[in-house]
């Protein structure tokens, strides 16, 4: 189940849809720029990060060498109030709920820089947002993603230089496409969608084996699988069509032929209910 947090962000994106919807507002809306920076010093153990955004545009990339976060924000005054809240080792990053009722509101923009020089445990909440989130760079400890009714795009495009303990991805209503999940180098993925095309692309540097923890309900999902991978896919589920091209049906699981001798293995449990499965093969450095 959704946390509490993440209802919130779908009250808020309903909020907002509502107040398009209504008369024209004859105020003026005023829009304001706030940045906050901080650079690398004392404790680089960990930084836990927090991000809350209900609407609008949110970039997420790696900084330069120093750097520990800078974030710039674009946002209504008159609506929202935003939030920037850092004590040593945590940062809290998003924007309160909408202030004035009764007015035309227009989503803003965020961009979020993190440095490389120290770990970082990463969570990520929000609702009617267009997200293009590059997490190359950027030394995940963990990832926690939650979104609703959004457009998302995750790329990570060199390894990971710590082990990424966690990767956990919840979506809505939603567009979701994530490449070189390989190069996050975690031995672990959960996901969970609803509504929507989801595309999950496992090339990168593979440097041990992943299980992926897999549910979906109406939609399609694209598994993007290097070639020469061994690959085995457990499928459950009602009326969920299956494209298996390259796999071996062996008793309940679909295997790769090479699957006992691959070096490297990727084991995918689905649980879907409606929609369809396909498996696509690419290069081993396409992502």
């Amino acid at each position: 189940m959704r946390s509490r947090r993440v209802r919130k962000l779908f009250c808020l994106t309903a909020g907002l849809v509502v107040l398009a919807a209504s008369a024209a507002d004859t105020a003026a809306q005023d829009w304001r720029t706030i940045t906050q920076m901080r650079q690398t010093t004392g404790d680089r153990n960990l930084l836990q990060v927090a991000v809350q955004y209900g609407a609008g545009t949110l970039d997420l990339s790696a900084g330069g060498p120093g750097l520990l976060y800078r974030a710039t924000m674009r946002y209504d005054a008159e609506a929202f109030q935003p939030e920037f809240d850092y004590q040593p080792g945590r940062l809290r990053v998003g924007l309160e709920d909408v202030r004035v009722r009764g007015r035309n509101v227009r989503a803003g923009e965020l961009d979020i820089r993190l440095g490389p020089d120290v770990p970082v445990d990463l969570q990520l909440e929000f609702g009617a947002a267009r997200a293009n989130l590059d997490l190359t760079g950027i030394p995940l400890r963990a990832v926690r993603l939650a979104t609703g009714a959004s457009e998302t795009v995750v790329r990570v495009s060199s390894p990971n230089p710590i082990v990424c303990e966690s990767i956990d991805f919840d979506v809505g209503a939603a567009r979701f496409q994530a490449f070189g999940l390989a190069n996050l180098n975690a031995q672990n993925l959960r996901f969970s969608g609803g509504v929507g095309e989801v595309t999950l692309d496992f090339t990168g540097d593979w440097t041990s084996n992943m299980s992926a923890r897999l549910r979906m309900g109406l939609g399609s999902l694209t598994l993007r699988v290097p070639r020469g991978l061994g690959l085995q896919v457990r499928k459950g589920g009602l009326l969920v069509g299956f494209d298996s091209q390259g796999l071996i049906k062996r008793g309940d699981v679909y295997e790769t032929p090479d699957w006992a001798q691959a070096e490297h293995r990727l084991t995918i449990d689905i649980e879907a209910a409606f929609g369809s499965i396909r498996v696509v093969w690419v290069d081993p450095d396409a992502n």
